[in-house]
């Protein structure tokens, strides 16, 4: 299935969610592709919407290859095994993930998004499309250690191998395909443009 647009895609998965949903419920976006999931989610339900900001570790060799990925509040993820293969030393995913905090830290100001405590919360944790995974695991492992008393990995695809590695650090994955002819997120999305800073920030004033 090809969705529309992300719109399309957030419809459906909130009706997909609809049992998931309680007075406790939180839905939580990854910028900025998961954010019109969610916010479609929080209006539908009427329940809180926030963001939470992962960002990927490039490998040194290839920008667009990540080897890790760190949270906002510091939890790092990395591939050991890219790590070992690459020969990535230590002290470059060290002094890149600072780098990273500080450009989520800017982000979440530029946004005006005060982070909601999620302790004691049921969260649905929201993206566009999960290619390899390391952002919503990162993510979701982030907000357990917040004190979320469940956490729902929710989106619109994922290949089928990723989920079993989700399923390690969520309560729920719930997806509304996982092909097993994956390659990217942007395959099942007519309109996959990136959304840019303003979109987001308006959707999170609505």
């Amino acid at each position: 299935m090809v969705f529309r647009d992300r719109f399309e895609a957030a419809e459906l998965l909130a009706e997909k969610l609809k049992d998931y949903i309680d007075e406790k419920s939180v839905v939580v976006a990854l910028p900025r592709g998961g954010v019109p999931l969610a916010f479609v989610i929080s209006k539908k339900y009427q329940i809180p919407m926030d963001i939470y900001f992962v960002k990927k570790i490039p490998s040194p060799y290839n920008p667009e290859a990540a080897i890790g990925a760190i949270s906002e509040d510091g939890d790092i993820f990395t591939d050991e095994k890219a790590k070992l293969m690459l020969n990535v030393a230590d002290q470059y995913i060290d002094e890149l993930a600072q780098k990273k905090k500080e450009e989520m830290r800017a982000k979440r100001k530029l946004y005006k998004k005060e982070k909601t405590d999620l302790k004691g919360k049921n969260v649905i944790l929201v993206d566009d499309g999960i290619a390899t995974g390391a952002s919503m695991f990162v993510a979701a492992k982030s907000i357990k250690n917040m004190g979320a008393e469940r956490v729902i990995i929710a989106s619109a695809v994922a290949p089928p191998e990723v989920v079993t590695k989700l399923k390690k650090v969520a309560d729920e994955v719930v997806l509304l395909q996982t092909p097993p002819d994956f390659i990217a997120v942007g395959q099942f999305y007519q309109d996959f443009h990136q959304l840019s800073d303003d979109e987001v920030i308006e959707l999170l004033s609505l």
